[in-house]
This record gives C-alpha cells, structure tokens and sequence, in this order.
C-alpha cells in the first residue's frame, strides 16, 4: 500500500517542501516526476523537495511515490499534487527630487498579495507611521546634509510566502 500524501500549497517564493508519504507491505519506495532535488535522496519517504524555477512558474507538479522492496509483488504507485501559489509583491514607488528647503515626501507604496507593508532605511519620520503605505516622510538634518536617503518597503502578512521588498530614493537638492 502506498501514500504520496494529501495535495501540497506552496507559495512561489518560499516553495522547498516536505514530503510525507508512506508504504506497507514493502521494502520502501522511490519518489519520482519533478526535475528538482529531493533531501536528503528520493528514497526518504519525508523528504524534501526543492523543485526548479520552471516547476514554480508551471504552477502545479505531480509527484509519484513507487513502493520497492515488493518481493513477489507488483510495484504500487500514488500521485501527490503540489500547487505553487504567487509570492507577494512591494513596490515603494519612483524615486524623487525634492529641495533641501522643502524636503517631505508624500509617499505611495503599494503591496500585493500580502496584508500590508513596512517602510524601513531612513532616519527620518514618517506621519502618521511607517506602516502606512501613503505616509509623509521627512528627512532627518543628516539625510539632507548627504542629499539623499534610500526608503525600503517590505511586505508583511505574506501567510506562508517570505516577504518582499523594494526601494527608492529621495535625491534631496
């Protein structure tokens, strides 16, 4: 008797996985299908699966445990679906020039398939916070004395994906 497991959801950008199968009435078994590298080996019915960049952008892979060790017996086979939802996504907006006399910044961050964002890298304030993704951002005195600062937005709430982020600058002239 032989069991893949029940389907696996993984998201895109963190997307190594652990098998869970198992056999009776056999040897062990051999895990097949994918193209990506199984830890520590196919044999290990727990294993881990790293699957390829190409697997991923598919969007699904079928895996296929095989019992060996069958004496007598035919080989027996099951199939576990694995699914590959997107990861989040951050963009903290373009850059911008701003005069040192007038140096705020009404930013426009926006997020995707998280529940929201951080902003992170200045020594500045933000207004109202810096997880609000429309904030104002006020250089400190040392940023406008070096002209510039570099703002980071990082997703947050990704559920099982990692998080995501992007930058931008402010040029300050």
């Amino acid at each position: 008797v032989v069991d893949a497991g029940t389907p696996i959801t993984v998201c895109s950008n963190n997307a190594q996985l652990t098998l869970a199968g198992s056999v009776s009435g056999a040897g062990g078994g051999t895990w097949s299908g994918g193209s990506g590298t199984f830890i520590p080996n196919a044999n290990d019915l727990n294993a881990l699966y790293n699957p390829t960049p190409a697997e991923i952008a598919s969007g699904s892979l079928i895996l296929t445990l095989t019992s060996t060790g069958n004496g007598n017996c035919n080989p027996e086979q099951d199939v576990v679906l694995v699914n590959f939802t997107p990861g989040p996504t951050a963009n903290a907006g373009s850059d911008v020039s701003v005069c040192a006399n007038d140096p705020s910044v009404n930013l426009s961050g926006s997020v995707n398939l998280a529940s929201g964002g951080i902003w992170s890298g200045g020594g500045g304030t933000f207004t109202p916070n810096n997880t609000t993704l429309g904030a104002t951002y006020s250089p400190s005195p040392a940023e406008i004395a070096a002209g510039s600062v570099t703002l980071t937005l990082t997703t947050t709430g990704n559920g099982n994906c990692l998080p995501e982020s992007d930058q931008m600058e402010i040029t300050i002239n």
